[in-house]
């Protein structure tokens, strides 16, 4: 049997590793000129492949993940790697492997595709596919390659330098699929302030909330870093794939490390006890330099003003420093993004086996469906997981 793999990411790697068990041919069609590229700049580099608190909840579409999680845990991805030699370590619940090095994930994936023997053909790009009886035509810029079983594992439309640029998406439709609309999800988010510039770099470790006309929409907690553009950092990441589904977004922030663990009547009844000091001396004990600017300017306070001047402004002061309002203006779009939102609609896809229910023979998995997950090792532990589900399932 001929089993072709579109795409050399996580998923196609991982599927080709697993198929071949038996008397089969399995080649990968890669466009890039190398296999696992996205792989390589996943987790900064240091590949965050999964995570201790995996659970379907941590996906958008959680009945359709569960089996996939539920057939290759977390504990069960790491196993399989030390099994091959590479060992795992955790940080804040997420688990790398212990070279911190993606690098250490991909070639240890590589010396596996070599040992079976594994067809690579790198810079080829699909163009067209058709299904002809029981094989499968794909046409592309290296000829004709025939097959009984296509497995589509293509990406999405995220980090398309990387190869996933979605345009797959296209012979997917012309093959009966439907596809969701897609966003950039797990991206940075654009801000509107005049004060971008002069907060860019500052950093805050605290609660962001995301809101659509004063409705909370989700909340995250964690580091947070000011930029020229807006706000970044792992809660960010999370939040930013709510920005497709709302209008009118605004997200609310502390200026405060920690705010969540300070008495707000405490600061209060610390104007009064520090009533001869000047704003910007107050100030200076509870945020960052650069937020004292941003907040007299905001507030219409002058520098330098006497604090006991200023009993008209304590409720403001406190509500800035532990409330922040920002407008939010959009994402930095699917070249920064992480992850795709949006895909190949799941209804037409087996969880089980992740065949398609519109085409026999065709298989889908990774990122080219509609299934999200967070920030933290997530996304790729379904890559992974749906492909050796797939495996494991897999009708030869």
């Amino acid at each position: 049997m001929d089993i072709i793999i579109i795409g050399g990411g996580a998923s196609g790697i991982f599927a080709a590793i697993n198929l071949k068990k038996h008397n089969n041919n399995v080649r990968i069609l890669e466009k890039n000129s190398r296999i696992g590229k996205k792989l390589l700049v996943t987790g900064n580099g240091r590949c965050n492949y999964s995570n201790i608190n995996l659970s379907e909840n941590n996906y958008n579409k959680p009945e359709f993940v569960k089996n996939a999680i539920d057939s290759f845990s977390n504990t069960d991805l790491v196993n399989y790697f030390k099994m091959m030699g590479l060992y795992s370590c955790v940080e804040n619940n997420r688990i790398y492997p212990i070279t911190l090095k993606a690098n250490s994930v991909l070639s240890i994936l590589m010396k596996k595709l070599s040992e079976k023997n594994i067809c690579i053909n790198t810079d080829t790009e699909v163009l067209s596919v058709s299904k002809e009886k029981d094989k499968f035509k794909l046409i592309t810029n290296k000829g004709e390659f025939y097959c009984h079983k296509l497995i589509v594992a293509c990406g999405g439309s995220s980090m398309p330098k990387s190869g996933s640029d979605g345009s797959f998406f296209k012979i997917l439709k012309k093959l009966g699929h439907k596809v969701t609309p897609i966003f950039p999800a797990l991206t940075q988010i654009k801000l509107e302030s005049a004060y971008l510039k002069h907060l860019q770099g500052t950093k805050v470790v605290g609660k962001v909330k995301l809101y659509s006309k004063e409705k909370l929409i989700i909340e995250k907690y964690g580091d947070l870093l000011f930029t020229s553009y807006g706000i970044s950092g792992p809660p960010i990441l999370d939040i930013s794939v709510k920005l497709s589904e709302y209008n009118d977004l605004y997200i609310e922030m502390p200026l405060i490390n920690y705010s969540d663990k300070i008495d707000k009547e405490e600061i209060f009844s610390s104007f009064y006890m520090f009533n001869d000091y000047s704003i910007d001396e107050f100030l200076l004990g509870l945020v960052d330099k650069k937020f004292i600017h941003y907040i007299l300017e905001t507030l219409g306070i002058k520098s330098n003003t006497p604090l006991n001047f200023l009993e008209k402004y304590y409720s403001d002061i406190i509500d800035i420093l532990f409330n922040s309002k920002f407008y939010v203006k959009g994402t930095t779009g699917f070249e920064n993004s992480q992850v795709t939102r949006g895909g190949v609609d799941i209804s037409e896809v087996s969880p089980f086996d992740f065949s398609s229910k519109i085409c026999d023979g065709l298989y889908i998995i990774g990122e080219a469906l509609d299934v999200d997950g967070e920030c933290g090792g997530y996304n790729l532990h379904f890559a992974f997981a749906c492909a050796y589900t797939l495996s494991k399932n897999f009708n030869y």
